[in-house]
């Protein structure tokens, strides 16, 4: 006799801490969705993720546990969920799944594989299980992963020995370049051994840099994949599985999946920008707009995050900055439809110089004199208005110390510190070309095609050009690349000169002290400053 069971994805965006908020948004959730046999939630979706050391408090640890009671008291009586939380046992945390089935909890699954890597550090936090876990429904025979646990394939080799029917997989997987293609590939894999279907339920949303990509899917036993859920947005959808092994979707609204990686590094950068700034509570942000490529990708993405009304900028010129430099600004901020506001800080920064005259400031400190006073006057104006200050310094300019301690690195959150210049442009110019997937702003060619022709500069000085400290930022990023994300030493890298690796290298070296005080920002690569780069203040590399 053919048999099936419904199971419900629910693709949601929480927050970390909110206890109450996060069971209340599932408690909607398992209200709505009673007629379904099973419905799932991600990875800790209950205290949020990562807690960090809030998992190290056991009143917190309790409380997201008790929430689970308030939860049971909205599922069905003839559904099942299955939701995450951390969870006490004695002295012993755990990354835990509760299995709410009849309005009580039949069973808790904890996670077995633990990463410590990178933005990871659940062995700091949580004791592991020993073995993978099982569970039975209506006839039907699960095997459930929790996150690492599917990506260490030592724990296939457990699968193999249980004729399950089906693999759930319930993540907090935050996103970074390639990423889905790597989660869908292991997919592929473990189907193929196992000739069972996955299903594979990530989370969404923005936590500080971390940004959660959901891109929720489901694989037949065969390896076909019948579902893809939306890319950086919230997502439903209700598969069916039958006792011969099919699967099939029963219901999913059109979702926006994305494929092209320039449009996912864009999307997940509005998203993170968006989140950061409701998740602490804000509602506008503002910008100093220079009429250069990076502000003005940083007043697109915040316009694409927040909206034009809750977004402003401030220019604020020497007489080192070109007029064009401002007319570029003011069409920037007319294509984006918000305020522009002009300070000019000639007349403070000469009486800064008269005071200093003493002093025999150096041509340096001349500079970024000039870059300090814009962030004093910038972060002013966001303390008075109570808008979050961005900041606007790319992973090029971080890496090689390119910026001004309290001047251009003053801000709240960075939406482009892991790009380098080089994809600066390229996000630049497609954004220009295509609008952002969860953005209601619809509207192309908003930064001026003079903002990413002209040769960058910080005019600082007359006739200044990056290109006077720097190397071409095509050379520059291509051995930053090495050096930061492919960890080689200086001497491993070929193709360029030698010295001017040396130099970038040094340059590497010595700015790391700057970059322990920059503001955090959206992670896209797997060697994000201040999340995945964890190194001493001085650096010595042979």
């Amino acid at each position: 006799m053919l048999k099936s069971i419904t199971i419900a994805l629910n693709q949601i965006n929480n927050r970390v801490a909110d206890l109450i908020g996060n069971s209340a948004l599932i408690s909607r959730h398992c209200k709505e969705q009673q007629n379904y046999d099973l419905i799932l939630f991600p990875e800790m979706s209950i205290s949020g993720y990562p807690c960090q050391d809030l998992w190290h408090r056991h009143h917190f640890v309790n409380q997201s546990w008790q929430q689970i009671q308030q939860i049971q008291s909205f599922i069905g009586s003839n559904s099942c969920v299955m939701v995450g939380s951390p969870q006490l046992n004695g002295n012993k945390v755990y990354n835990s799944i509760a299995l709410i089935d009849n309005q009580q909890i039949k069973k808790v699954f904890n996670k077995k594989s633990l990463p410590n890597t990178g933005v990871f550090h659940e062995k700091r936090h949580f004791t592991p299980a020993n073995t993978i876990s099982y569970f039975s429904l209506q006839g039907f025979y699960f095997a459930v992963l929790i996150c690492e646990d599917f990506w260490q394939k030592s724990n296939w080799l457990l699968l193999a020995e249980q004729d399950v029917d089906a693999v759930i997989v319930l993540n907090s997987s935050p996103y970074s370049f390639e990423k889905q293609n790597k989660r869908q590939n292991l997919a592929k894999n473990l189907v193929e051994i196992l000739k069972k279907p996955l299903i594979y339920l990530n989370q969404v949303g923005g936590e500080d840099g971390l940004v959660f990509d959901g891109n929720s899917f489901v694989f037949d036993g065969e390896g076909n994949k019948i579902l893809q859920m939306s890319s950086f947005a919230c997502d439903f959808a209700v598969i069916k599985l039958d006792n011969n092994g099919k699967i099939t979707i029963d219901k999913h609204p059109a979702g926006k999946y994305i494929e092209c990686n320039l449009a996912n590094q864009y999307t997940a950068t509005v998203l993170a920008t968006r989140d950061y700034v409701a998740k602490k509570n804000f509602t506008k942000v503002v910008i100093g707009l220079s009429g250069g490529i990076d502000s003005a990708l940083v007043a697109n993405i915040a316009v694409d995050a927040l909206g034009s009304n809750n977004v402003s900028a401030i220019a604020l010129p020497t007489n080192f900055n070109s007029s064009q430099s401002f007319i570029d600004a003011k069409n920037c901020a007319d294509n984006l439809n918000i305020s522009l506001q002009t300070i000019n800080i000639e007349p403070i920064f000469q009486q800064f110089l008269s005071s200093l005259k003493q002093q025999n400031l150096s041509q340096l400190a001349t500079e970024n004199l000039q870059a300090r006073i814009r962030g004093n006057i910038l972060m002013s104006i966001s303390n008075s208005t109570g808008a979050l200050l961005l900041s606007t310094g790319n992973k090029s300019e971080l890496a090689c110390g390119y910026t001004t301690l309290y001047g251009d690195m003053c801000g709240a959150f960075n939406p482009i510190y892991d790009f380098y210049k080089t994809t600066v442009y390229k996000l630049a110019t497609w954004r220009n070309a295509n609008n952002c997937p969860i953005s209601d702003f619809i509207v192309v060619n908003a930064i001026p095609n003079n903002i990413i022709n002209k040769e960058p500069t910080a005019e600082l000085r007359p006739n200044q050009k990056d290109s006077d400290s720097l190397p071409p930022y095509p050379v520059l990023d291509a051995i930053l690349h090495e050096l930061i994300e492919q960890k080689k030493s200086p001497q491993q890298i070929k193709g360029f000169d030698e010295q001017l690796v040396r130099k970038v290298a040094q340059m590497l070296c010595n700015s790391e002290f700057k970059r322990k005080q920059a503001s955090t920002g959206t992670k896209v690569s797997e060697a994000a400053f201040n999340l995945d780069w964890i190194y001493p203040t001085k650096i010595f590399w042979q």
